[in-house]
């Protein structure tokens, strides 16, 4: 098994109870250092393997609803949706959804 395989059975674990999506944040990236593996690797690692972002894997287990540390007024898709936009596009929209172009605009900073 490969480091990055490792490193994901370890996000399993650490997600069954997070208080927040920035604790989602702080366990990726304790796992990623532990592994020697970046945090988009593991985040991409997990991805593959099941379908859906971390944030995701427990949610009903979130009370607090925000995507990289900016805040979603209902489930963040709009905040997903203009990340991966921008990611494809490699640059930042102008659109009229502000929480579309906050999602492009965490993308377009390396978060």
């Amino acid at each position: 098994m490969r480091a990055h395989e490792f490193a994901v059975d370890a996000l399993e674990r650490d997600l069954k109870n997070p208080t927040s999506h920035d604790a989602i944040d702080h366990i990726m990236q304790t796992i990623a250092r532990k592994h020697n593996i970046s945090a988009k690797k593991l985040h991409d690692v997990f991805v593959e393997k099941h379908g859906v972002v971390p944030d995701k894997w427990d949610r009903e287990s979130l009370t607090e609803l925000n995507f990289l540390g900016s805040e979603c007024t209902k489930d963040c898709s709009g905040h997903r949706a203009g990340y991966a936009w921008s990611k494809q596009k490699q640059r930042v929209p102008n659109s009229h959804s502000q929480s579309f172009n906050n999602g492009a605009a965490l993308q377009a900073a390396g978060k």
